[in-house]
């Protein structure tokens, strides 16, 4: 019994209920109609006990093949249906389970029709079809995050062997310079690993957070004042232009510094010298608005929302050489929705410089 399909099981429990049902009528009738016959045939007066004999036994025979004839339709009838109905709830738990099956060993499968044989099957089946993209996606993502983590190690471990080999040989001396290298390139992969745990706990909402009331016009000056010695140094401008009165939001300083800091490191990174980085801060609908802009390569339109994957670059070569780590952005971004806010770029293309534009709720509180 254990092994029989779904709507086999189905069709059996309905077809025991029928004949159960079908049985209960035939005893029922058989019990109590002849007696209610005899007690109507009597008071009818003038019958003898002969005709009296003779008209149960033909009622009981004319009962008794009425509901045979009657219990074999029914149930052929009932049958029929029974093996529909059964046959209708089995079909979309089955294709469910083969569904399940296939996800399960990892193949591709075909969305699951949305209609069902009621609305429970049919969210159901919705509730699928999200789950088994999201799965999709998620096993797309690993396998690119594994293949870009080894593409990033790479060059750093190149590098490190390359030094370890040629001081063990004798053909570089141990000097400053050497050892300095060595240090950097494993700083490097440091900051790697910890923005990849970073951008793993932005993905499953468990980076840490500490709101309160912060104003974030002082935030972003603050935040501005420190890269203005690397700008300096650099000869390029940065330029703040802020509200003449706080911005109140609710958030988490720490993390909105991050943000703040990664937009202007990706402003000073990209921008050339004597280049423009502007930090604006502005109010609307009811939003603090903060805009990093630089007159810096741009962003190719089509690239706009790309830019914010993992390890996307758009100049791969000059981001390994100064240090980027790829994840920058989609950390950024990550804070500012658990903000409630959004992180949104424009650019009108390449060599057009390009604005990262935050909008944080405002808050009375």
């Amino acid at each position: 019994m254990k092994n029989l399909r779904l709507v086999v099981k189905l069709f059996l429990a309905q077809l025991l209920i029928l004949t159960t049902a079908a049985v209960t009528l035939i005893v029922t009738a058989l019990t109590f109609a002849p007696g209610f016959f005899t007690m109507h045939f009597r008071q009818s007066g003038g019958a003898t006990s002969e005709i009296e004999k003779h008209a149960r036994e033909a009622f009981l025979s004319s009962i008794t093949l009425a509901l045979g004839l009657a219990t074999v339709a029914a149930l052929l009838a009932a049958s029929l249906i029974s093996w529909l109905f059964a046959h209708r709830v089995a079909r979309p738990i089955e294709q469910l389970a083969d569904a399940a099956d296939a996800v399960a060993r990892r193949e591709h499968i075909s969305e699951l029709p949305e209609g069902g044989f009621s609305a429970e099957f049919q969210r159901l089946n919705e509730s699928f079809n999200r789950m088994a993209k999201d799965l999709s996606n998620s096993e797309e993502q690993r396998r690119h995050l594994l293949s870009d983590l080894a593409h990033e190690l790479r060059t750093p471990l190149a590098t490190i062997k390359a030094y370890v080999d040629a001081l063990d040989d004798g053909i570089a001396p141990a000097s400053a310079k050497s050892w300095e290298t060595l240090r950097q390139q494993i700083e490097r992969m440091e900051r790697l690993v910890s923005d990849l745990k970073e951008a793993s706990a932005a993905d499953e909402n468990a980076l840490t957070m500490l709101f309160t009331r912060v104003d974030l016009t002082e935030i972003a000056r603050r935040v501005a004042s420190g890269f203005q010695p690397r700008c300096k140094l650099a000869d390029k401008h940065l330029r703040v232009v802020t509200l003449d009165r706080p911005s109140w939001v609710k958030g988490d300083p720490l993390r909105l510094e991050q943000v703040l800091s990664n937009l202007l490191d990706n402003a000073c990174r990209h921008t050339p010298t004597g280049g423009e980085i502007e930090v604006r801060i502005t109010q609307k609908d009811l939003s603090v608005v903060v805009e990093v802009s630089d007159s810096g390569e741009g962003v190719p339109v089509d690239q706009l929302e790309t830019i914010f994957q993992r390890f996307y670059r758009l100049d791969p070569s000059r981001q390994q050489s100064d240090g980027g780590s790829g994840l920058g952005l989609t950390i950024a971004r990550a804070i500012t929705e658990r903000h409630g806010g959004s992180l949104q770029a424009s650019s009108p293309g390449t060599l057009g410089g390009a604005t990262f534009t935050i909008r944080i709720p405002t808050t009375h509180e």
